[in-house]
Order: structure tokens, then C-alpha cells, then sequence
């Protein structure tokens, strides 16, 4: 028996069943066997754990049911797909299996050549289905890790640093000092530099610091708690952005000076992100030190180069 192969797991207390999906299966599988619901549940949380399960219905003590049940319930066996293999034939014992979980049902006498391929569309479904799990805990721990931890000491730094490709400054988010009254106008700009820094390489935006980086503080932009704009800018983030982007983005209010600063931090996004607001649609980088929209032509060539 290769160790290499996948592990089938074939439940069945019939031996001619269980004989017929060997020779079925055996050159793709490692087969493992078990004669009731009870023993199934003990083989499949062992390693190496079946990457497939063909479970027969009617077994002494513990049924394909309840086995069925219990493989879904708990986290280590929940993923592995089941396919019942079962003379009950009735569309209501179907309905009730893959009400359970399993992902087909199959009914004796079987063909032998359409439960191979069966097996192997599920077999293959399962493995993107971990492929694709790694890749997402794999993302959630490099954004985990990515973020930067801002001391009062590394912010100063920042600042004095002054702006450039990856930091820009804005001293106010929504309220128009000179018109006092709220502009949208200001709140798409602190957009439009989030935006450009999802389609690049990232960046620090900071709002209540003033282009030449005085420290000026959030006091003027008339929101009644720092909760309260934090949830604004959230909501506008979901709203013009999409709420997908906000695994890769940061945003929290710190201490400088004796002013509160909004520090919203970028990671690279995954995928391109388009500014939607006001009936229109735009696309915005980081280029040389400003936020640029390119034209629909650019974009193209810009998302061809850096998100495929």
C-alpha cells in the first residue's frame, strides 16, 4: 500500500461492498475501512486523516446518519467531504443526508465507473477547499504581522520626516474651516490617498497634522466623540472603497503631544480598488509623491501589471 496516496475511508459492513470499492479505488486511494458509524468517527480523527469519506447508511449500532452528524460537528473532521453510498433510494433519505453535510449521495447498485468519477470531483473540490483555506489563514497572519506598531517616538519620526510616497498629512478630515461647515470634498481626499496606497505599495495617512507637520490635532473636525469618527470613517471606507479592503487597512486616534491624531495605516491591497462616490468611478495611485487618477486606459495596464 503506497502511504502517499490520499486516505479513503470506506464504512460499510457489507464485505462485497467494501470488496467492489477497493478494486474501484485502490489505485488512487489508501483505503482505510470501518464497519460502523462509531468506528468511522474514531478512524477519521486519526492521522492521516481521510481526505474523502464513502459512508453506507444502514450499519449495526451507530447509523451513516448519525455518523455523518458527528463528523460535522466537530472541527477537525468538519471539511472532509462524505458521500453516501446506500440502497435507501428514497428522495427523502437523499434530502436528509445532504441536509447532514455530505456532499453527494449515491445509491446501490452503483456504477462503478460514475462513483470513481464522483469520488474524484469531490477529492478535488476538497483539496482547492484547503488550498484555498491555507491561502486566507496564510493572509491573515502576514496582515497580522504587517501592521506597524506606532509609539509616540515613531510617529514623531514620521512627521518630521515630512511627506513623501508613503506618508502623507491632512489636517482635517470632514470640516471646512474657512466655510464652517462639513465638505465632502475633504473627506474624499483622505479617500482618494487610501485608495492610492491600496494600489501601491502601501503608506500613513495623518489627519490633524498640517502639511508642514504641525501638530494640530482632530479638536476642529466637530465630531462629538473620537467613537463617533472612527465609525464615520468606517462607514465611508465600506461605503466608497468596499468593506473588503478593510482587512488591509489600520486606523486608530494617538496621543501626540498633547493632540489626538487620526493615524490610518495602508498594506499593499490584494486586489484593485476603485473610489465609487458622487455617480463616479475612479482609480487612484501613489505616484511621486501625489495621489494620481489615471485615465481608464492606464488603469488597465496598471492592474495587468500589478495585481496579476
Amino acid at each position: 500500500m503506497n502511504s502517499d496516496k490520499p486516505v479513503l475511508l470506506v464504512v460499510d459492513d457489507t464485505p462485497t461492498s467494501v470488496d467492489l470499492l477497493q478494486a474501484i479505488l485502490r489505485d488512487d486511494f489508501q483505503i482505510k475501512v470501518a464497519t460502523n458509524g462509531d468506528r468511522a468517527v474514531a478512524v477519521a480523527q486519526k492521522e492521516p486523516r481521510p481526505a474523502i469519506i464513502l459512508l453506507d447508511v444502514m450499519m449495526p449500532g451507530v447509523d451513516g446518519y448519525e455518523a455523518c452528524r458527528r463528523l460535522k460537528e466537530n472541527p477537525d473532521t468538519a471539511l472532509i467531504p462524505v458521500i453516501f453510498i446506500t440502497a435507501k433510494s428514497e428522495v427523502e433519505d437523499e434530502q436528509k443526508g445532504l441536509s447532514l453535510g455530505a456532499v453527494d449521495y449515491i445509491t446501490k447498485p452503483f456504477n462503478p465507473e460514475l462513483v470513481k468519477a464522483r469520488v474524484e470531483a469531490q477529492f478535488s473540490h476538497y483539496q482547492e477547499t484547503l488550498a484555498l483555506a491555507e491561502q486566507v489563514e496564510d493572509l491573515h497572519a502576514r496582515l497580522a504581522r504587517a501592521f506597524t506598531e506606532f509609539t509616540t517616538e515613531r510617529l514623531a519620526a514620521i512627521i518630521g520626516a515630512g511627506e513623501g510616497d508613503s506618508v502623507e498629512f491632512k489636517s482635517t478630515m470632514r470640516w471646512n474651516l474657512h466655510a464652517d461647515r462639513s465638505d465632502k470634498k475633504i473627506e474624499n481626499g483622505c479617500l482618494k490617498t487610501v485608495a492610492g496606497y491600496l494600489n501601491a505599495d502601501g503608506g500613513v495617512l495623518l489627519v490633524g497634522v498640517a502639511d508642514d507637520g504641525e501638530v494640530i490635532g482632530l479638536g476642529k473636525d466637530h465630531f462629538q466623540t473620537e467613537d463617533k469618527m472612527l465609525l464615520h470613517w468606517v462607514n465611508l471606507i465600506k461605503a466608497h472603497l468596499g468593506a473588503e479592503f478593510l482587512r488591509c487597512i489600520r486606523s486608530m486616534v494617538h496621543d501626540l503631544g498633547g493632540q489626538r491624531v487620526l493615524v490610518v495605516e495602508c498594506l499593499p491591497g490584494t486586489s484593485p480598488v476603485f473610489l465609487n462616490r458622487d455617480n463616479q468611478e475612479s482609480f487612484f495611485v501613489r505616484m511621486s509623491n501625489t495621489t494620481q487618477d489615471l485615465k481608464p486606459s492606464e488603469v488597465l495596464a496598471y492592474v495587468d501589471e500589478h495585481f496579476r
